[in-house]
């Protein structure tokens, strides 16, 4: 058979008033790049269009459908490259003021890949906190800041606040952050490269019976940081769970959608649309036609990181507190409820 294609045409607002609509437009992008990927008859891409966009309402509402049509004139997909082809600009300080933005995250939930999917959909230079507050040449020449904060691993910014349009805060299950932080930690402490191997299993189980409390303590506190400081506006505030931005599924959707909101901040511009699905496997899964891609290193070493009874019981108790503590934010009590269901089919 033919394949099928739909073609939409999109452009991303660069205003900060249209958010809403380019959201509601990269929803329908994805649908449209998920049903290109397959080369079934015309019946099986109207149910792919469905599935899709109820999948998607999953993620976010869709306010509004772009108009879609079905055509015959696509060429054959390459199973090769199933996302297309793209290259990774090489990224550089804009010369022109940008309306920054925070990129906060707790240590150990993906602080350095959403800095290189970030890098990668706009070309553009990444700082840290530690580098903004001390260097004034990178203050708004930078698409956003990596920060810690306020985990003691990062340091305040406030004062500097203008500068900044808002935040893309990516959160992650704390059952699997706080490991993750912890090889982090045995990597620096032992004077190893970064993301090369895993602590030892009766490393992480001293590390865990030691510090868990104050880590789920820390966790939360990062998280309610920065919930309340955009609480009185939350459309500056994007929530990206690492959990949807490694996911094959939501993945490229997800993409979509921090690109739209990248797009909003003045003087930021994103890569084509038709682009994202690429730069978004290629960033963040860390493959290139099976392939690793340079400069990533990927951990080896034992993946176990085992909890006893009373501490999966901590951990549903701390996710429990945020639900209920943000019930009226349906996004945010949506993923910690998700978050507190995968504890239960862990144990």
């Amino acid at each position: 058979n033919t394949a099928q294609t739909l073609k939409v045409k999109m452009n991303f607002s660069r205003k900060k008033g249209r958010a809403a609509a380019s959201l509601a437009a990269v929803a329908v992008l994805f649908v449209a790049i998920s049903t290109l990927y397959t080369t079934s008859n015309y019946n099986s891409h109207l149910e792919m269009l469905r599935s899709s966009q109820r999948a998607l309402s999953n993620i976010e509402p869709l306010n509004e459908i772009a108009a879609v049509t079905v055509t015959d004139d696509a060429a054959p997909i390459d199973p090769q490259r199933p996302y297309g082809k793209c290259e990774i600009p090489r990224t550089s300080f804009a010369n022109h003021p940008v309306e920054t933005l925070y990129q906060p995250a707790f240590p150990g939930s993906g602080s350095r890949m959403t800095y290189e999917l970030v890098s990668a959909l706009t070309g553009m230079t990444i700082s840290n906190d530690h580098n903004y507050a001390v260097d004034p040449n990178v203050r708004k020449r930078v698409v956003s800041v990596k920060t810690h904060y306020p985990n003691r691993n990062g340091i305040s910014l406030e004062k500097y606040d203008e500068d900044f349009h808002g935040a893309l805060l990516v959160i992650r299950n704390p059952i699997k952050a706080i490991p993750s932080f912890f090889n982090f930690w045995y990597e620096r402490i032992n004077h190893l490269e970064n993301h090369s191997i895993r602590a030892p299993t009766e490393d992480w189980i001293a590390f865990r019976d030691a510090n868990l409390n104050e880590q789920l303590k820390s966790w939360a506190h990062h998280m309610d940081y920065w919930l309340n400081k955009y609480s009185k506006d939350r459309s500056k505030l994007l929530v990206l769970p690492y959990e949807y931005l490694t996911d094959d599924a939501r993945g490229p959707a997800t993409a979509l959608k921090l690109a739209a909101f990248l797009d909003s901040a003045e003087g930021v511009n994103v890569v084509k649309p038709e682009d994202v699905a690429c730069i978004w496997h290629r960033s963040v899964k860390y493959m290139d036609e099976g392939e690793d891609v340079e400069g990533h290193s990927v951990r080896v070493g034992s993946t176990a990181t085992p909890y006893t009874q009373a501490q999966f019981d901590q951990i549903r108790s701390t996710l429990q507190k945020q639900k209920w503590k943000y019930k009226n934010d349906p996004e945010v009590f949506k993923i910690m409820d998700q978050y507190m269901r995968h504890i239960n089919h862990s144990w």
